[in-house]
């Protein structure tokens, strides 16, 4: 077990974090999202959640639950919560996340415990409701250089491979020689649980994605939907037709658009005229409206055909990153989704499409933030780490040497050596204000490059304690960024293993507070 402990710093005094949604106006808040997440909101929201999710949708998704989690596949905390979710007192909180190789950065770890935490807190009290965590596998994304890279040990490690189409029907090949090369890169008291963890038992992305989440946080009972099936999506085919004949999403989102503009709020995601993917082998094209009709990559379909088709094979059409909020919430008795900030702003933009289409739009919460100390680090002086690097060597250079004296020193004495010059000249002529300019000119420079040496001369002798300054600045904003966008768990997994890393955070993570979390172990006596 690692011993961690948790400070927290306000978000604000972090760079790189904008202001969650939890921050915005009352009246943004009531226009364009839903109430702040807190125990007494979660009720409410079950109780709005329950008088639409219907027993037919509720059979669908445990339909889809069973065939995928067999009889003595699941573990015990997952077994618990499928028998739950027969029980119409029972909802869902989700998060998701793109396939990002070998479960990298380190949010999307934070995110399932996240979801995992809140559920657990709420269901100890008692409201007689009930809340399972779930975990939607964004497979159908077709982004493929957004997640076949994982960070490290200071490497990058990069899946080759030259699929296309939707990353979560990719087949896995190539994939064992890359988990071979993490596995190299640590100790071997490591590598059993690694080659374990990344055992390739399936020939979709998707699949072995499901897996490795199942291995990873099934002991805490978090459960995985894909949405990429044939059976949830014939479910949708109404709201899919919808927006076929009517594009209704265009139409609520621009309305939204503009008053987010108005409200000086991001638009996060472009509305298309129709918000759905056509897919078919190794691809994932745009339905685009033609003159009446519809082209898909070089082929055009009439409405009817299109619509035959979609009647047909529902599994041929992909809802997109304005769309999949909807189908994910048709499909779950959710009643909250927790995001990053991204994430959210494009939610932000959908209230009114999710009315539109007579589906309740859901609690949203900011997922939590965190950053990963290795060595204790005393709390008074914890926040200076996150300054701008700039300053912190600043800091050490007015702190540490007698710059700061020096240089007042010399400033003082430069300016009464001026005061003398500009006094030594008053009876002469004003040619003699311009020589006299141009040598006090020159002494200024003088003295400003006289400091730029001293600096460096200094800089020399306290080398040491600023490249610790420098080592501790990359490992907290590595190529510039938090961490926790960067950085895969692996990075820290050498000492300990992966899945002592996710007990550990799993025991740190406060669903309920909006500061970034700051983990590091205790100090030793």
């Amino acid at each position: 077990m690692i011993p961690l402990k948790r400070v927290y710093i306000p978000r604000k005094n972090i760079h790189g974090f904008e202001d969650p949604i939890e921050q915005w106006s009352h009246d943004d808040n009531t226009q364009f999202l839903n109430e702040n997440v807190s125990l007494d909101s979660l009720t409410r929201q079950c109780r709005l959640k329950s008088s639409f999710f219907s027993n037919e949708n509720r059979a669908l998704l445990l339909s889809y639950l069973n065939q995928h989690y067999p009889s003595g596949k699941p573990t015990a905390a997952q077994q618990q919560n499928l028998q739950l979710l027969v029980d119409e007192a029972t909802f869902t909180i989700t998060t998701g996340h793109q396939l990002s190789l070998a479960l990298g950065p380190l949010f999307l770890i934070y995110k399932a415990l996240h979801v995992i935490n809140l559920c657990e807190q709420y269901n100890q009290t008692n409201t007689g409701f009930r809340l399972v965590p779930i975990f939607w596998l964004a497979s159908e994304d077709h982004d493929f250089e957004e997640v076949k890279n994982v960070h490290f040990f200071n490497k990058t490690l990069t899946w080759e491979n030259l699929q296309g189409g939707p990353v979560g029907r990719l087949n896995t090949e190539g994939l064992g020689a890359l988990y071979s090369s993490i596995n190299s890169m640590v100790k071997d008291d490591v590598q059993e649980e690694l080659k374990a963890l990344f055992q390739i038992e399936n020939e979709s992305y998707k699949d072995h994605y499901k897996s490795l989440l199942n291995k990873l946080f099934g002991p805490y009972g978090l459960l995985v939907i894909d949405g990429d099936d044939i059976n949830l999506k014939q479910s949708f085919i109404p709201h899919m037709q919808q927006e076929i004949k009517a594009r209704f999403i265009e139409a609520e989102v621009q309305k939204t658009n503009e008053a987010l503009s108005h409200s000086g709020k991001k638009v996060q995601a472009f509305v298309r005229p129709v918000n759905l993917f056509y897919l078919s082998e190794g691809r994932r094209d745009r339905i685009i409206p033609n003159n009446g009709s519809y082209l898909i990559q070089d082929k055009i379909w009439d409405s009817e055909a299109l619509l035959n088709e979609l009647s047909a094979h529902p599994d041929r059409f992909s809802p997109n990153v304005l769309f999949r909020p909807l189908y994910q919430e048709f499909i779950l008795p959710n009643v909250c989704y927790v995001g990053g900030g991204g994430e959210l702003s494009y939610w932000a933009q959908l209230k009114s499409a999710f009315i539109a289409a007579n589906i309740p739009f859901p609690l949203l919460q900011t997922r939590v933030s965190a950053f990963i100390f290795t060595q204790p680090i005393p709390e008074a002086t914890l926040a200076t780490y996150f300054e701008p690097l700039k300053n912190q060597i600043e800091q050490v250079l007015s702190t540490e040497s007698s710059r700061d004296a020096l240089f007042d020193g010399l400033d003082a004495q430069l300016e009464a050596i001026k005061t003398s010059m500009n006094e030594g000249i008053q009876e002469f002529n004003s040619e003699a204000i311009k020589w006299c300019g141009a040598q006090i000119t020159g002494l200024e420079a003088a003295i400003a490059h006289y400091k730029q040496r001293w600096q460096k001369e200094e800089k020399i002798r306290l080398a040491s304690q600023i490249k610790g300054l420098e080592r501790t600045h990359q490992a907290l904003f590595p190529t510039g960024i938090p961490q926790e966008r960067y950085l895969s768990l692996l990075h820290f997994c050498n000492r300990h293993g992966y899945a002592s890393w996710v007990e550990a955070l799993k025991k740190v993570i406060n669903p309920l507070s909006e500061d970034i979390h700051i983990f590091m172990p205790y100090e030793t006596e």
